[in-house]
């Protein structure tokens, strides 16, 4: 199965894409590691556009797989929010870590 590793940042208030590193992994072409050179185009995205976004600046590129985890990131606000309306009070957020947060949203 086709696959890279993906990790973004993004800004908490506005959603907008800060960072964003795809490291290739198992890819069934030699050329498909060449898509994650140009990620950096997606920066300033708010996360909530990545699904039309990657497809308008990203048209008809190679990368099928990259295009796609780049697009599924279009739902991190949705799992975010979803969460924050679990929680009681904002106190509860307080010394969470990001990774801990993820596990907790995906538990």
């Amino acid at each position: 199965m086709p696959e890279y590793l993906v990790k973004a940042t993004a800004d908490p208030v506005t959603g907008e894409l800060l960072s964003l590193s795809a490291y290739p992994r198992v890819l069934p072409y030699d050329e498909c590691p060449l898509a994650s050179l140009s990620v950096d185009r997606i920066f300033g995205t708010p996360l909530r556009d990545l699904r039309v976004a990657v497809l308008e600046i990203f048209p008809g590129t190679g990368g099928t797989h990259l295009n796609d985890a780049m697009r599924a990131m279009a739902e991190v606000p949705v799992l975010v929010d979803a969460f924050l309306g679990q929680c009681r009070s904002p106190a509860q957020l307080s010394n969470i870590s990001s990774t801990t947060l993820l596990r907790m949203m995906l538990a």
